[in-house]
């Protein structure tokens, strides 16, 4: 691991355990045991340290979720497999990191919400069309009004006016959003499919 490596990955587990405003350069330079000087050697300022880190998060979970995709039995597998992969994730996340980034670094944000938001409408669409061509899914429904749907309320659920987080905690939340979804699309054919699978947890 090279020197930049450490500080990104060092950054990264520290806003994942105490969000992202929480934590300093003075905090990251002790962390690490090292001067903030070596840190700006790598970034410019904090700024270009969270987006940096939020790339390569990004990046890693483009990867996974691909690798899911990969190696899933079929669309069901799949949803379910993406499910437990991301409530994993939101269970080792500081719950004000989403907040944080939209508050402090709304061009970061930006970032996720354009670039990774189509990588992810992309994977849900697939899936849809291939639930559908094994009959896993409802034939009626319409792939493209469907993934527009799930999207549109993905983005509701980081949303803190509507699920604050201490009455909703993520995990939770998007446990019952992949049920309802899947649930919502499978016909009849996937929901014995569906209740003979392990539900997310």
């Amino acid at each position: 691991m090279t020197a930049t490596d450490k500080i990104l990955d060092s950054a990264f587990n520290l806003f994942m355990k105490y969000g992202i405003k929480s934590v300093s350069m003075d905090d990251l330079a002790r962390r690490l045991g090292i001067s903030k000087k070596t840190i700006y050697e790598i970034v410019e300022n904090k700024k270009d340290l969270v987006e940096k880190v939020i790339r390569i998060y990004i990046q890693k979970e483009e990867r996974d979720v691909t690798q899911i995709v990969k190696e899933s039995t079929d669309a069901i597998d799949e949803m379910l497999n993406i499910g437990r992969y991301l409530i994993k994730f939101l269970r080792e996340m500081k719950p004000t990191i989403v907040f944080d980034l939209q508050k402090y670094h709304p061009s970061i944000w930006n970032i996720i919400e354009t670039e990774h938001f189509s990588f992810i409408e992309k994977v849900v669409k697939n899936n849809l069309i291939k639930g559908q061509k094994t009959k896993l899914y409802r034939p009626e429904i319409n792939t493209d009004i469907i993934t527009k749907l799930y999207m549109a309320n993905a983005k509701e659920l980081v949303n803190e006016d509507t699920f604050p987080n201490q009455e909703y905690p993520k995990p939770e939340l998007f446990k019952q959003f992949f049920n309802y979804h899947l649930y919502g699309v499978a016909s009849e054919k996937g929901l014995k499919h569906l209740n003979s699978k392990i539900s997310i947890s």
